[in-house]
């Protein structure tokens, strides 16, 4: 039982019963999403430079993430959701219409723009609806259905792109009505008690105002939280790697190594989710004993394996090998990415500020990281060559994190005795 240690929110088994339910149908998102590289590189013959706009659109636009919290700290859980479905999700079936690289591009950066509008909400729920010895299980599981639903919906459109390379017009609105029915079940969520009666701060400054200072407060905010700062620091390291592979793999399954959609989807994406379906939930419940920070710090330096082994696939056999090994490793990545935000934030008010600054950071990382990789592509002709950059970055992300990690266990031997932290902010020593 996932909540087998609950005490206090009782009210959360029926809102994990509401969010599992939900999770197939917002996960759709990604998997719709997941082939359109692939497709422009494929079925409409896009350059380096636009397959590069399709795979950077939403990491960058991430960079809209602490915009959005202003947002949602304005706004009822009904409107935002509304708009959310607007924004992110009903661009995609413009992608249907279009018969051009350049209007698929348009929707695909119009859907790119909202994507970071999820972070809010999502810590809110977690931080407030869930109690932190079960946190990081219960956001496993979620992982876990997503994962699922991903990789199923995947396979199947690239079998289907494989039958009929129009199958996209059919495939995207499907899915855009679908993450609709997902977003119904979330607001849901958002009616019970729990979730209205959680600890918020009612913003004082004019809504114009706040966009304006956003960036000013997401720096005032890293400059005033030390650990969060080398937090960021760590992830942006690793990101940097993470972006380098992102960026040059649909070049590697479509130029050098000439694969299908059907084997681009097994070897990519199918294998990838199969893995991190596996790993998701052990590795959840590692994490309530380690805490976020080490358990990324070993998932950092796992990694450093994935660059290599992409530079040595020579077909779908050894790319599936090296896509399990890298979803087993991107478990732990996963969790972390969200609860290491919420739980360093400093009470649950923050959580949203604190998960949206951390997803701006990923589009800072994605300018820097995605297009001199392609460049350097371009410009040599050789995938190995900003591959092996990867593979220095990710090992200097893991050693930040676990020196992160050891400051932090030193600091609460020395200060144990007398100030004892909340169970939310403490990791296992």
């Amino acid at each position: 039982m996932i909540l087998d240690r609950l005490v206090a929110f009782a009210e959360s088994k029926q809102i994990l019963a509401i969010h599992l339910l939900a999770t197939p149908f917002l996960a759709l998102q990604g998997a719709v999403m997941a082939m359109v590289p692939v497709l422009l590189r494929s079925h409409f013959r896009a350059s380096e430079w636009q397959t590069t706009v399709s795979t950077a659109a939403i990491p960058i636009m991430l960079m809209l993430s602490v915009l959005w919290n202003e947002l949602y700290r304005r706004t009822s859980p009904r409107a935002y959701l509304w708009l959310l479905w607007v924004v992110a999700i009903g661009p995609l079936a413009g992608i249907a219409l279009c018969h051009r690289v350049e209007t698929v591009l348009i929707f695909v950066v119009l859907s790119a723009a909202g994507f970071g509008a999820i972070a809010p909400i999502t810590a809110d729920i977690m931080r407030s609806c869930y109690p932190p010895p079960v946190r990081s299980k219960v956001f496993g599981a979620l992982q876990a259905i997503t994962q699922s639903t991903v990789m199923v919906a995947v396979y199947a459109i690239g079998v289907w792109l494989d039958l009929d390379s129009e199958a996209y017009r059919l495939y995207l609105p499907a899915g855009v009505l679908l993450i609709g029915v997902g977003m119904c079940m979330l607001y849901r969520i958002t009616r019970h008690r729990l979730f209205q009666e959680r600890l918020k701060h009612n913003p004082t400054e004019p809504f114009l105002l706040s966009l304006r200072n956003a960036y000013g407060n997401m720096a005032a905010v890293l400059r005033g939280d030390r650990d969060f700062r080398r937090y960021e620091i760590a992830f942006f390291i690793y990101g940097l790697a993470w972006m380098i592979c992102w960026a040059l793999l649909p070049f590697l399954v479509v130029d050098k190594l000439h694969l299908p959609y059907t084997h681009v989807a097994r070897s990519t994406q199918t294998a990838y989710q199969m893995a991190l379906l596996l790993a998701v939930l052990p590795i959840g419940y590692l994490m309530d004993r380690l805490g976020p920070i080490r358990t990324s710090g070993c998932a950092f330096a796992i990694l450093t394996l994935y660059p290599v082994g992409l530079i040595l696939s020579t077909g779908v056999n050894s790319l599936t090998l090296v896509t399990i090994g890298y979803g087993i490793a991107m478990g732990g990545v996963h969790l972390a990415w969200t609860i290491g935000p919420v739980t360093l934030a400093k009470d649950a008010s923050q959580a949203p500020q604190y998960l949206a600054i951390h997803a701006t950071m990923v589009g800072f990382r994605a300018i820097l990281g995605q297009f001199p990789a392609v460049a350097l592509y371009k410009l040599t002709g050789d995938i190995r060559i900003p591959l092996a950059a990867a593979v220095v970055l990710f090992p200097i992300g893991a050693l930040a994190m676990n020196r992160l990690g050891r400051d932090q266990r030193l600091a609460r031997r020395a200060v144990a005795p007398a100030v004892p932290l909340p169970p939310d902010q403490m990791e296992v020593a």
